[in-house]
């Protein structure tokens, strides 16, 4: 072919004559060799005359015809004229392949095959599978690395692969019942591991690419795009990065702010209205607007149409509108009438709405902020029939939760459907090559008549047999060519025809109508969503109802679809071989509201059904069977990971660990991208005391969740720090053990040597040069297995984990005093660590039994004692210098521990020690006189009577020192410690002065007049007698 019909080619997929290019002979060609490779070998691939190839040139223009055809059929509409053509391409190039009546047929079902994902299937109805296949054959094995391949508006090659892989996912990703449905975030949990890593590596490829090629447009159009695969893909923060980075290149100012306005037909004073002010930064030239889906009225006889902006009004409290804060572009702008923004600009508001709207929860607030986005793109003149598209379904999503626009959001979505799903049906004044004489499909059609039957026909020329539709069909001002729909169709969320319907479905659910949702599932033949739906809402009290046993049809559901009727023979089996349970329902052969659970017991349908790993694991959890879990594993051939993790769930509801653990350890080995398997695999291994294997599998789960914000959550962390201090606990005994067996060994070396495990730990907690803190969150990394690594290591990675654990969940106070256990017992102690544990325990707790009196004399005596106070310094109370751990300490318990004791006297002790050594003389004397009273009036739990109603150390057993040993041995303290320092300081206070003696006779002759029955002639009421001895001396001195 010459470089002029090339050209002509490409000029023809510029201008949306898809078909054209479809026909000629290079297309023939492809098509030909693309229906060999599905049917031929290998080796018979090898021998096909390969001289007379296409160019590369030529290939990307059939590539990109066959993908917008596709698209144009499954997603956006109208379905091209002479489709029929192609597909008469195909069955030509197929027949020579099959000896089958119907060749088209049998090579859809190929085509289906291959596109088969880890044990996943795509859904199975959808129409022109052939083109789809096409192109990616052609753009991912025919093309290699042709650098001078561009797409039409110069993208390159790895670009136009990258975006098939993405349908592709988008074809896999199955409808399910509830807020799943919505399409952006049912498309988070697709378990597709293989599918998800190829176009994880497919972004870093093309983003080098496009950054080489130094594009604004293209740059901006990239970025947009990325950001709508990273939220398909569910990473949140990389979708953040992508949008912003993208408004940043495209010079776009937008905000969500306030302005004063009205809501409601019946009110007096403006108030505060969310808006998002937008401006482009080039002026967008206004033309008359371009064709676009009708926006539905709201008519509701409360709330207005739109919000009406007041302008120069005092709002319902006095408030005026205030735009500080506003970037420079926007404080000029009025809400109700801002400038024309470029599509691309509208695009990342939508992505922007699309984005909350997946990861944020479903409340009033997330409603509230998303709206204004949605308002904002539909106010504007309409730029691109898709974009304004997208616009009426982000609104109709969010007025779905709002009982005043429940209707129109229900309606406005019905309305996009109609339109979307008969564009997408619309006759052809072809015939296809596959209809014989007479032979005419009859379509299901619900209740709600929305559109024809799911799959493209040809031969439906008649009008009597167009799609039926709710509303009235759209006008042709209302409708736009397939080029213009399709120009922005890769930078938007837009989902297939499918999603759209099953959405829909899930919206007339909402509204209570569970009828109309079950036969639009009915009609699209997703039968998992049909027996879920039916469990889900079953209704038992009514046996003779509609809804009645509605867990017993949603079983004979799923039979159906994997087992033959009971009763059917082996012999039978075979001669039936090629049937299929959608034939029967194609032909009415049956009527599946009259299914029972007992009729299908059959033989197992051969070959098994499409998705059939996922129809077996929906059967296993209705009926509690582990084999239908392992025969959806064997069907998938060993690549289905939810068939494991049913399987592992439903050994654990058992009690039986170790089944359930071989059950995770299959699903992570095909599906190690999920972090939620591998944190499983981490609780169980845990509960078994598998702590290497669970500290392993807790690191990778937090690898696997999101690269950029860290981890899943504080528990997981928690749980890797409890791991690798388990660990730690175990190395260090092996370790004692080893040192005991070498010191038996050596029985000549008499000296006793310090154990190994002490000496790592007493040198530091340096760690090794190959295990440092990323290893935890980068398992790949690590050279030596968890078991293996040295105490210090795994003390200090504990507390790492503990620490990120706390920092995530920061009002869990366990975690916090997790992470004082593990800094205490480093060493040196980290105190840093210690001090901001506390401060949060103390702020959740707000109690005195909160305090571990160990950890505050580690603090005290580690941080302040040891340290020693310059001498020339001035003269009275010690400040210690800023940023100081000593410093840190003190202020520690004088402003959070002090004003929340009551009568723990040992708190009070600690705080003495600290006051005295900064020679705060009337502070600790005052301290001690309080430690004191709390636990002299211990007495009064003995019936004595007391300063007190009790007194005790925070542990829970309060004791009278009248009675308890250890109890009167603390008073004897106390007391000891209160006499010497008023002895020793009294005098030189200013508020004691000379009243020093009696305040030291006092508490000595208290307690002797109370003890004298229970403890004289004891050791602690010598020591009284002693002490009373020496401040006579003193006294009289």
């Amino acid at each position: 072919m010459t470089d002029t019909t090339t050209t002509k080619l490409l000029e023809h997929v510029r201008s949306g004559h898809y078909v054209s290019v479809l026909t000629t002979e290079p297309a023939k060609k492809l098509i030909e060799s693309h229906v060999s490779s599905l049917y031929d070998t290998e080796s018979q691939q090898q021998q096909q005359n390969v001289d007379d190839t296409p160019s590369a040139q030529d290939k990307v223009a059939v590539a990109l015809s066959a993908f917008n055809t596709f698209l144009q059929i499954n997603v956006t509409g109208p379905v091209p004229d002479g489709l029929a053509q192609v597909e008469e391409e195909f069955t030509a190039a197929a027949s020579g392949k099959t000896t089958k009546s119907k060749p088209l047929q049998a090579t859809r079902k190929l085509c289906f095959k291959t596109l088969d994902v880890d044990g996943v299937s795509v859904y199975q109805y959808i129409p022109s599978i052939e083109l789809f296949c096409l192109a990616r054959w052609l753009l991912s094995t025919q093309l290699g690395a042709a650098n001078d391949v561009k797409g039409l508006d110069g993208e390159p090659l790895e670009w136009l692969k990258l975006r098939v892989d993405v349908w592709h996912y988008k074809l896999i990703t199955q409808p399910s019942l509830g807020p799943g449905s919505i399409f952006n975030k049912s498309l988070q949990w697709c378990e597709v591991p293989s599918l998800q890593g190829r176009i994880e590596a497919s972004l870093e490829t093309v983003q080098g690419a496009v950054t080489a090629e130094n594009n604004k447009d293209m740059e901006v159009k990239w970025l947009v795009e990325k950001a709508n695969v990273h939220i398909m893909l569910g990473q949140d923060a990389k979708a953040k990065e992508a949008i912003q980075k993208a408004a940043e290149v495209n010079k776009f100012q937008y905000m969500l702010s306030g302005a004063l306005g009205k809501r409601t037909k019946f009110q007096e004073k403006a108030t505060s209205q969310l808006v998002v002010l937008a401006k482009s930064a080039d002026e967008v030239e206004k033309k008359a607007d371009a064709s676009k889906p009708k926006a539905l009225e709201l008519n509701d006889d409360t709330l207005l149409e739109d919000v009406q902006f007041t302008k120069g009004e005092l709002g319902k409290h006095g408030e005026t509108d205030d735009k500080t804060g506003l970037p420079a572009e926007l404080k000029g702008l009025e809400p109700d009438a801002q400038p024309q923004l470029s599509p691309l600009d509208q695009i990342i508001l939508l992505t922007e709405a699309t984005l909350k709207d997946a990861f944020s929860p479903s409340d009033t607030l997330t409603s509230e902020e998303i709206l204004p986005f949605a308002v904002r793109v539909i106010s504007d003149k309409s730029t691109n029939w898709q974009i304004y598209t997208q616009a009426l379904l982000v609104r109709s999503r969010i007025e779905m939760h709002r009982s005043r626009t429940m209707e129109r959001g229900v309606l406005q979505m019905q309305a996009v459907v109609d339109q979307v799903i008969f564009d997408t049906t619309a006759a052809s004044a072809s015939t296809s090559s596959e209809t014989t004489n007479g032979e005419k499909k009859k379509s299901h059609v619900p209740a709600i008549k929305i559109s024809a039957d799911g799959e493209l026909i040809e031969d439906k020329a008649a009008a009597a047999n167009k799609p039926t539709s709710f509303f009235p069909a759209a006008k042709p001002e209302d409708s736009a060519p397939a080029h213009v729909r399709l120009q922005y169709i890769h930078a938007l969320s837009s989902p297939p025809r499918w999603h759209l319907e099953s959405e829909l479905a899930y919206s007339w659910a909402g509204v209570g109508s569970l009828v109309s949702a079950l036969e639009i599932f009915k009609r699209l033949r997703l039968w998992a969503e049909v027996a879920l739906c039916l469990a889900a809402n079953a209704r038992h009290d009514d046996q003779d109802g509609r809804g009645a046993g509605g867990e017993e049809k949603g079983k004979a559901i799923v039979r159906w679809r994997l087992f033959h009727r009971t009763g059917v023979t082996a012999a039978s089996e075979e001669e039936d071989a090629e049937a299929d349970a959608d034939d029967e329902v194609e032909n009415e052969t049956l009527d599946i509201s009259h299914f029972k659970e007992s009729d299908f017991f059959g033989p197992e349908r051969v070959p098994p059904p499409p998705n059939a790993p996922r129809l077996f694991c929906i059967l296993g959890e209705m009926e509690d069977k582990p084999e239908h879990y392992e025969r959806a594993w064997e069907i998938s051939g060993q690549r289905y990971a939810r068939a494991q993790k049913s399987l592992g769930e439903y050994w654990l509801s058992k009690q039986q660990m170790f089944k359930a653990r071989d059950a995770y350890r299959k699903a992570v080995a095909v599906n190690r991208m999920s972090s939620e398997l591998w944190n499983r695999l981490g609780d169980i291994s845990l509960r078994l005391g598998d702590f290497a294997e669970a500290a392993e599998s807790f690191s990778r789960g937090i690898a696997a969740a999101d690269p950029i914000a860290g981890g899943e959550d504080a528990r997981t962390w928690s749980n890797l720090g409890s791991a690798l201090y388990s660990l730690y606990v175990e190395r260090v005994k092996e370790l004692q053990k080893a040192e005991r067996e070498a010191a038996a060994a050596s029985a000549e070396e008499e000296e006793e040597a310090e154990p190994l495990a002490v000496k790592k730990l007493v040198g530091g907690s340096e760690i090794l040069p190959d295990e440092d803190e990323s290893c935890i969150t980068n398992p790949e990394k690590s050279q030596t297995d968890p078991s293996k690594r040295s105490p210090a290591t795994l003390l200090q990675q504990s507390l790492a984990a503990y620490k990120r654990g706390a920092s995530i969940a920061n009002d869990n106070w366990r975690i916090w005093d997790n992470v004082i256990t593990l800094a205490s017992r480093v060493r040196p102690p980290a105190v840093s660590e210690i001090l901001l544990a506390l401060n949060h325990i103390i702020k959740i707790r707000a109690s005195e039994d909160a305090l571990d009196i160990d950890v505050l004399k580690l603090l005290v005596n580690e941080c302040v004692l040891s340290k020693g106070i310059p001498a020339d310094g001035p003269a009275g109370v010690y400040d210690p210098p800023r940023g100081t751990q000593e410093r840190a300490v003190c202020e520690l318990l004088e402003r959070q521990v002090a004003p929340l004791i009551t009568k723990r006297h040992d708190l009070w002790a600690e705080i003495v020690r600290v006051r005295e050594w900064k020679r705060d003389y009337a502070g600790a004397i005052d301290a001690a006189e309080k430690a004191w009273r709390a636990v002299y009036g211990a007495a009064a739990g003995a019936g004595a009577g007391g300063l007190l109603p009790s007194a005790g150390t925070g542990d829970g057993a309060e004791k009278s020192w009248l009675e308890d040993e250890e109890a009167w041995k603390t008073v004897v303290e106390r007391t000891v410690e209160l006499v010497r320092l008023l002895m020793d300081h009294g005098q030189g206070v200013e508020e004691i002065g000379a009243k020093w003696k009696t305040k030291a006779r006092y508490p000595i002759r208290s307690v002797r007049g109370k003890a004298r029955e229970a403890w004289e002639g004891s050791k602690g009421w010598k020591t009284l007698d002693g002490l009373l001895e020496e401040l006579e001396k003193k006294l009289k001195a």
